[in-house]
């Protein structure tokens, strides 16, 4: 199967790494995901309420939880995205990780076989001492 090859991109349209897009995704999908976690952290904590103090608290409404779990997530977001420390460290984070050597996949391979034959020796090295082990205690136990 012969690999299609890349495109290099005309000289004017070419687009150097820019760390900040990735920056603004890390906040983007920490609010997505801070919005999903609240919501159900508050409905779950609404119907605890409810059912130890019933005639106190109304009944759980998912429309009314999901909005404030949804509001705060949104302020939260906003809050940490305008803090220029924390969008810096998000900034040196996707630097750092652009940097990283990635294995091909020829040592992931080779990785992953060591990985096996080492647990399959391990296992039968454990094996054999647990054979030995019950033996011995099976003979000292007829004694």
């Amino acid at each position: 199967m012969a690999r299609s090859r890349k495109r290099n991109a005309p000289a004017g349209l070419k687009r150097d790494f820019d760390p900040s897009r990735w920056a603004h995704l890390i906040f983007v999908l920490g609010g997505f995901m801070a919005a999903w976690v609240l919501s159900w952290a508050i409905e779950d904590i609404w119907d605890l309420i409810w059912s130890i103090w019933p005639q106190s608290v109304a009944r759980p409404d998912t429309l009314v939880s999901n909005g404030a779990g949804i509001t705060i997530a949104v302020l939260g977001t906003a809050y940490a995205w305008r803090r220029q420390d924390w969008f810096k460290f998000c900034t040196e984070v996707v630097i750092e990780i652009s940097q990283v050597t990635w294995p091909t996949r020829a040592e992931t391979r080779a990785a992953t076989i060591v990985v096996i034959v080492m647990t399959l020796i391990s296992s039968t090295i454990l094996w054999s001492m647990d054979q030995i082990w019950s033996t011995i205690t099976n003979w000292l136990y007829g004694i």
